[in-house]
């Protein structure tokens, strides 16, 4: 796992400037593998992360290569119901000998046979194109929902990485996303059914109480925006 953090010190770094604090409450929100999961533990000594991801394939190599009292997973994709919900897994054909550079921390057996490739494109919403023939169902929550069950008082930082279902997550926050200190959430994966725009982003949490920080923030079409909550709201 040395390998874990090459080529990305710099953007953890900057979100540890960001959060300012060494033992911040944070929620990652579509953890994937858990790489960044790892990488947010090695940056934060302190930190209390609660990791949400619901592909089951996903979920294997998580558990597999993850074991860290700081980390909490749960296996779940936080949307704007609670129940279950169709999920598309994404996948894409494999053939290299070698893994791709930013997963050969992955047993190369593990990586065929759960058929993890491009599987980080998954998603609640339909319109990617290289998904398997058939969807699953997945379990679904409320983050308000859970973050009542789980007495959750304050985050500090929250990481939305859901492939063109960003609004489901944000809806589902209700009037609990105002404990949320600072949202980091991609924008602009059009590619999916309903998928918000920069513009869309930045007017919805606007309307929640958040401010974006452009320093760091995308300017493009798609990328990551940064948002602050306004203090006093």
């Amino acid at each position: 796992m040395d390998s874990i953090m090459k080529h990305y010190k710099d953007k953890f770094s900057m979100i540890k400037k960001i959060v300012g604090k060494e033992d911040p409450i944070i929620v990652e929100i579509g953890a994937h593998y858990g790489e960044d999961s790892l990488r947010l533990v090695e940056t934060f000594n302190g930190v209390q992360l609660y990791c949400f991801e619901p592909d089951p394939r996903n979920i294997v190599a998580f558990k597999k290569y993850i074991n860290d009292a700081r980390i909490q997973l749960f296996e779940i994709a936080l949307s704007d119901t609670t129940g279950v919900a169709e999920f598309y897994q994404s996948y894409q054909e494999y053939n290299e000998t070698d893994l791709p550079t930013k997963y050969d921390w992955i047993d190369q057996e593990v990586y065929l046979k759960e058929s993890l490739n491009n599987s980080g494109s998954s998603s609640l919403k339909k319109g990617y194109k290289f998904v398997l023939n058939d969807s699953i169902l997945v379990k679904t929550q409320r983050f308000d929902e859970w973050s009542e069950e789980n007495e959750i008082q304050e985050v500090d930082f929250a990481w939305i990485d859901v492939q063109g279902a960003e609004k489901e997550v944000l809806d589902g926050m209700g009037e609990s996303i105002r404990k949320i200190k600072l949202i980091w959430i991609e924008y602009g994966e059009t590619q999916y059914v309903g998928a918000l725009r920069r513009s869309e982003t930045i007017n919805y949490l606007h309307n929640k109480g958040f401010t974006p920080v452009e320093q760091f923030s995308s300017q493009g079409n798609a990328g990551d925006l940064l948002f602050l909550r306004k203090k006093n709201v």
